[in-house]
């Protein structure tokens, strides 16, 4: 969380600059919450606790809370006092959760009730998704491979064509609001979330009006709303851009050292390419940079081309991404490499009774996959299990996947474990010779039909089975 220490406002991670009075933000103490909130702790229409406070916008506060008669985490969005004074954008603000409760997707948060506190103050109940948000995920591991990346945003952009469809639009796309759970199958999944600043299109104006036009969070606002044009469709495009961007990058594309360098920077700049240790494929960095268009006639018609273009290029990601082999121990035992991009089929769900088998590789060659420039004498490995999440322990460093390892460039065979909510615990041994990325699959064993795993042969991949 951070401060505003001339209003005393608290904002989420991804605001750098109070959007009321342009303050700079540092970051909040830890007594910060119990000073200023107290909110913490009331029971809503006698049915919902208030807990943390999980961010504050220009329009209303999210916090968790609890749906105490069926013990049931949620998410609540409370109208600003300032805005639930006004009669009409209190009745706007639920008009807008009876419309979004009838919008619903996998990867779109969905709202259940709505109701008022006791000051009489608006506010309406969201799923609550665990898992963190893909700020936090950022940053842990700084910038993620393409297909990653390419996955999670055609998750949001189907999310987007739906709520599109619907006639709303979300207008406040950050990474705060992408939410990161686990799916029922261990597989990690985006999850757009922060409803309440979705608008009806086809109004010409905010249904709050035209003095909240300008909200939003700045490094992630469209060049429309900083000129204060009514936002469209188009503006979702544009920060669906941004977060490619800011996925790829491990940064958003734009900065500033004032709230109006930063405005001014998202209207007139262009996005900086990305650096040298970051390969982008280009038909992905074609798209993004489409995306980003100044002038919102120029960016990709509508979600649904962005989600077809996506696919496209998560196919080319796919073409580059395996460059390595799985060389077998002597008990004829092996994980297999496999890409991070949403795809895994884990043969049963829940946990089977496997023994730890210890497991030797070596890390995979990456053609164009470069990752961050490691020192002389040591590699960078990007680890993760499937299903993805497991919590990896190698050389000292404990880190819950997908994440970076940094280990000691050479041939001795270094001993690793990963720990898994839904998996027994396995063992590995995994040879540093080169930078690259390895996935441990938790499911597979010898005798079973295994999953896929490419082998480049000249210039097409071969099907091997790795196991025999």
């Amino acid at each position: 969380m951070k401060l505003c220490t001339t209003c005393d406002t608290l904002y989420g991670p991804d605001f750098t600059f109070c959007p009321r009075d342009e303050t700079p933000l540092v970051p909040a103490p830890k007594e910060t919450m119990a000073l200023y909130d107290p909110m913490r702790g009331l029971l809503l229409d006698g049915r919902y606790r208030l807990a943390t406070a999980m961010g504050s916008g220009t329009l209303g506060d999210v916090y968790a809370a609890t749906f105490e008669s069926l013990e049931k985490p949620v998410a609540i969005k409370i109208l600003h006092a300032e805005y639930a004074r006004k009669p009409e954008w209190a009745e706007n603000f639920l008009m807008l959760a009876r419309r979004q409760a009838t919008v619903e997707h996998r990867h779109l948060a969905s709202v259940s009730d709505f109701g008022h506190t006791p000051d009489g103050r608006p506010f309406f109940v969201m799923d609550w998704h665990s898992g963190g948000h893909l700020g936090e995920l950022l940053h842990s591991t700084g910038p993620l491979p393409a297909p990653s990346a390419v996955t999670f945003g055609l998750q949001i952009a189907m999310a987007l064509e739906t709520a599109h469809q619907a006639g709303l639009i979300h207008q406040n796309l950050k990474p705060s609001n992408v939410r990161l759970p686990v799916d029922e199958r261990g597989n990690r999944i985006a999850v757009v979330t922060d409803l309440g600043l979705f608008t009806p299109s086809g109004t010409g104006v905010t249904c709050f009006g035209r003095d909240l036009l300008l909200y939003g969070t700045p490094q992630f606002m469209a060049p429309e709303q900083v000129r204060g044009q009514p936002p469209t469709a188009a503006t979702d495009v544009y920060q669906l851009g941004l977060l490619l961007y800011t996925m790829i990058a491990g940064k958003p594309p734009f900065s500033g050292d004032s709230f109006h360098e930063l405005l001014s920077a998202q209207v007139q700049s262009e996005p900086p390419p990305f650096q040298a240790s970051i390969h982008c494929p280009p038909e992905l960095d074609k798209l993004i940079r489409s995306m980003l268009q100044k002038d919102p006639a120029r960016r990709p018609a509508d979600m649904r081309m962005v989600r077809l273009r996506l696919l496209g290029a998560l196919n080319t990601s796919r073409r580059w991404l395996i460059r390595g082999a799985i060389i077998l121990g002597t008990a004829a035992v092996a994980f297999t490499v496999w890409w991070l991009a949403g795809k895994f089929q884990p043969s049963q769900p829940g946990v089977r009774n496997l023994k730890p088998r210890p497991t030797t590789m070596t890390t995979p060659v990456l053609q164009n996959q470069p990752a961050p420039a490691p020192a002389e004498k040591s590699v960078r490995i990007f680890i993760d299990s499937v299903p993805t999440g497991g919590q990896v322990s190698l050389s000292g460093q404990v880190r819950r996947g997908p994440a970076w390892f940094e280990l000691p460039r050479g041939l001795t065979p270094l001993t690793g474990r990963v720990k898994h909510p839904l998996r027994p615990e396995l063992e590995f041994t995994l040879i540093p010779k080169q930078t690259g990325q390895v996935f441990i699959h938790l499911d597979q064993q010898p005798g079973e039909t295994p999953m896929q795993a490419y082998v480049p042969t000249g210039s097409e991949p071969e099907l091997m089975d790795p196991f025999h």
